[in-house]
């Protein structure tokens, strides 16, 4: 692992890593030393894993804490930020390899300010759209002979309240062609939250689904090109932490992934998870499309149904990293397998390297989890600086054991390790924003039903919050204003 990744380095020059979080790079970063990062979001733990000033950051520059998007990314490239970065790439003198979250439609076309363009290691915005779309995967489901959810693809403002509720009872979902992270994803349980969609977006086309009580599973795949064709290949999956009320005030929001919790996944549920990945890749492989991309699943009686594609790198694929990272076997580096396909046609070394690549490892079950804090207020401020790094529970609280970003620091059953964006003192955190990760080695939820916090963990939680002082904007703003 290390040799291809000095190889890398030594024939192809500068890299660097583009992405809504600087903390994805940092389980890249201990394997392909990278140059510099963009990123949307900054926090206090970056100095822990790289060097500040080789961080663009769109949060940095402008000093509040928002939901980033993907469009936020795209204007990473435009103003004083922009021309930073391309000032950097033209400094190098070499040809920037770039490996992305995602591409970005002004990086694709052409632009004077460069010298070089850069290599980009992702799809074309376009074809990472056109998979993004939900609708497009109800509507392929039954082509490829794989079980869907129950329901319809419909316009919001042409079927009632009423008639969903007699064809698919309470709750059913409503999700919208495009959104991640939970986004324009919807349960709904009265006629008033349905009625507040069908004013809001009358014509949207949409997918109405029935509400399937189990649980939900993430998983990593991989389109690589072969001399017998494309091969697909997963990650064993994680059970995905969604809508979990210790992290957010959203139902449907998108709050970590847990591999350990996975671990004792009946034989079935994992062949359904490949079968399922398998054909899905194999279909996107005829649109040309390579690389890493995501799936996400909901499980109930024990049948697995496709509901997302993620087109591109998730928030678990650097969660996977990082364990792979610090597991027994260290050559099943995804990332390295997705930066492989786009230089193997003309490079014979990352052939070899993806001949010899040990695809089996990409299903070894790991031991970790991550779960996502977001802001549960309105606009708020940190008022109190919290150390990134690894904490254990002490007497009523948390102690900080030693300061850091990775996960390997976490050398006790007990630690957890507080990282990912951690704001510092003042930082405005827009609603819903994340605040910042917990890692630990061992699983974040408790049980068997594969849903809820443990109630240890749900301690932790409120104890970071509490550490944070995170407090109404509008009445720092007015205590400031008084004293």
């Amino acid at each position: 692992m290390r040799e291809i990744a000095g190889y890398l380095r030594e024939k192809y020059g500068p890299w660097g890593w583009m992405g809504q979080r600087a903390h994805d790079a940092c389980g890249i970063n201990r394997v392909l030393p990278l140059d510099f990062i963009i990123s949307c979001d900054y926090g206090t733990d970056v100095p822990y894993y790289f060097r500040e000033d080789d961080v663009f950051s769109v949060e940095k520059e402008r000093g509040i804490r928002k939901d980033w998007s993907n469009e936020d990314l795209g204007a990473s490239f435009k103003g004083a930020l922009g021309r930073g970065i391309l000032e950097r790439w033209n400094s190098y003198g070499k040809t920037v390899n770039l490996l992305c979250y995602r591409s970005v439609k002004r990086l694709e076309s052409s632009t004077g300010a460069l010298v070089r363009r850069p290599r980009i290691y992702a799809m074309p915005e376009m074809l990472k759209k056109h998979f993004d779309n939900k609708i497009l995967l109800q509507r392929t489901l039954p082509k490829l002979s794989l079980s869907r959810v129950p329901g319809k693809v419909d316009k919001l403002g042409k079927v009632t309240f009423n008639g969903l509720r007699k064809e698919l009872s309470l709750p059913f979902v409503v999700q919208f062609p495009y959104g991640s992270s939970g986004h324009f994803t919807f349960i709904i349980r009265e006629e008033k939250d349905y009625n507040r969609l069908r004013r809001n977006y009358p014509g949207s086309m949409v997918v109405i689904r029935k509400y399937v009580d189990g649980f939900s599973l993430n998983v990593n795949g991989v389109i690589i090109s072969t001399e017998d064709g494309p091969r697909v290949a997963c990650s064993f999956p994680s059970v995905q932490i969604t809508g979990a009320p210790e992290c957010s005030n959203f139902p449907s929001a998108f709050c970590g992934n847990d591999y350990t919790a996975a671990r004792d996944l009946d034989r079935k549920i994992i062949r359904q998870v490949q079968d399922h990945v398998r054909a899905i890749g194999e279909w996107m492989a005829e649109a040309r499309f390579r690389g890493v991309f995501g799936m996400d699943f909901v499980v109930g009686n024990g049948t697995v149904y496709p509901v997302e594609i993620n087109p591109r790198f998730q928030n678990s694929t650097s969660l996977h990293a990082a364990l792979t990272g610090i597991s027994r076997s260290r050559r099943g580096m995804l990332f390295l397998l997705h930066i492989a396909e786009f230089l193997q046609r003309n490079d014979k070394t990352m052939r070899r390297y993806v001949r010899e690549f040990p695809f089996e490892e990409l299903m070894r079950p790991l031991n970790g989890s991550q779960v996502i804090l977001h802001n549960r207020m309105q606009r708020s401020i940190v008022t109190e600086r919290l150390e990134p790094g690894v904490y254990r529970p002490e007497g009523r609280g948390l102690k900080l054991v030693r300061k850091g970003a990775s996960l390997d620091a976490c050398r006790n059953a007990d630690d957890v390790l507080v990282t990912c964006g951690v704001p510092g003192p003042y930082m405005a955190i827009e609603p819903n924003a994340p605040v910042c990760k917990i890692q630990m080695r061992r699983s974040a939820l408790e049980g068997t039903g594969k849903r809820k916090l443990s109630p240890g963990i749900r301690k932790v939680v409120s104890d970071i919050y509490d550490k944070f002082g995170i407090k109404d904007a509008n009445k720092v703003e007015m205590a400031e204003e008084r004293a």
